[in-house]
């Protein structure tokens, strides 16, 4: 899994880079409802975007993993509290000295 990660993340990040050195002019940006409009360089822009989506996906993950990592800390803590118990357990002396003995039915 960590190769595929390498395969998609380093050429994604040398194009970002090539893309950020190569393209210096301006754009400007607007949203059709609202009439201010803002002037960013594309390079700006660009790697705003490529920030924004890593943001976006790494809280898309920590949301998918928060089930496993509430399980696990429960986990964790009936492991402690069991291990407590049988410490417990193992320090306390034996009650019963000798075990009875049931007898034996003859024919």
């Amino acid at each position: 899994m960590a190769y595929i990660t390498l395969l998609i993340t380093i050429p994604l990040t040398i194009f970002a880079g090539l893309f950020s050195l190569s393209n210096t002019g301006i754009v400007t940006l607007g949203l059709w409802p609202f009439e201010n409009k803002v002037d960013f360089g594309v390079n700006i822009f660009g790697l705003a975007m490529l920030g924004i989506g890593f943001l976006l996906g790494a809280l898309f993950v920590w949301i998918q993993y928060q089930k496993i990592r509430l399980k696990l800390w429960q986990e964790s803590r009936k492991t402690a509290r069991l291990e407590k118990e049988l410490d417990s357990l193992r320090q306390k002396p034996e009650t019963a000295a000798t075990p009875t003995t049931v007898p034996a039915i003859v024919p």
